[in-house]
């Protein structure tokens, strides 16, 4: 798999010293990732948007095999088939996004995006949907349904599931959360008791938003 299907993956601009890296390994039909985005993420995501650095994976439990005689891949997912097809859709939104959209944009375009789907009744199958909503161009719009009818979207969700097996210590739980390449016990835990915390602690004194100063 080439690398370019990874780094493609990653929203936002580059670390700094005052911009926390967050990745995301998550699956479409997980209630707890679909929880985390909705209670979590999106209510704190304007004031901490320009302190972090977002990388969605879709993947989680799943797991893929090639077939040697026809190389084509196949996955089985936690949740069914309708997950499979949903991680990869959003991994379609995910590159399309980075691939086709203006740079300073990519992180909020794809925070909607992703939002938008892990929100909506079926989650599986909103993407194209989604990207409307999301004000999405038409190249993304394009690129979007292109990725999701052929191969890309397999190869794409084969880098996802590279980069999930990658983790160190494994992934136990979905979501797992990692923080500038780091996952821990610690990390999970106040992800979801409280993110905008978890971002907090990790930015320098005198240069973080005025929600750290929460009582």
């Amino acid at each position: 798999m080439s690398n370019s299907l990874i780094i493609v993956q990653v929203a936002g601009n580059e670390a700094s010293n005052n911009v926390v890296n967050v990745g995301v390994y998550y699956e479409s039909l997980c209630r707890d990732s679909m929880l985390w985005i909705k209670e979590k993420l999106l209510p704190s995501y304007d004031q901490l948007k320009d302190y972090m650095n977002i990388t969605f994976i879709p993947y989680g439990k799943a797991s893929h095999t090639q077939n040697p005689g026809t190389g084509q891949w196949q996955f089985s997912c936690q949740h069914g088939s309708s997950e499979c097809d949903g991680n990869m859709a959003q991994a379609c939104g995910i590159h399309a996004i980075q691939k086709e959209e203006q740079a300073e944009k990519v992180q909020q375009l794809t925070v909607s995006l992703v939002g938008c789907a892990m929100t909506s009744r079926y989650p599986s199958s909103s993407v194209p949907q989604c990207a409307k909503k999301a004000g999405l161009s038409e190249k993304a719009k394009e690129s979007i349904n292109k990725c999701i009818e052929g191969p890309l979207s397999k190869e794409l969700l084969v880098a996802n599931g590279e980069r999930t097996s990658a983790l160190n210590p494994p992934l136990s739980f979905v979501p797992t959360f990692t923080i500038n390449g780091v996952n821990s016990n610690e990390i999970q835990n106040k992800a979801f008791s409280d993110f905008p915390k978890l971002i907090c602690d990790y930015l320098a004194e005198g240069a973080k938003p005025s929600l750290c100063s929460r009582a």
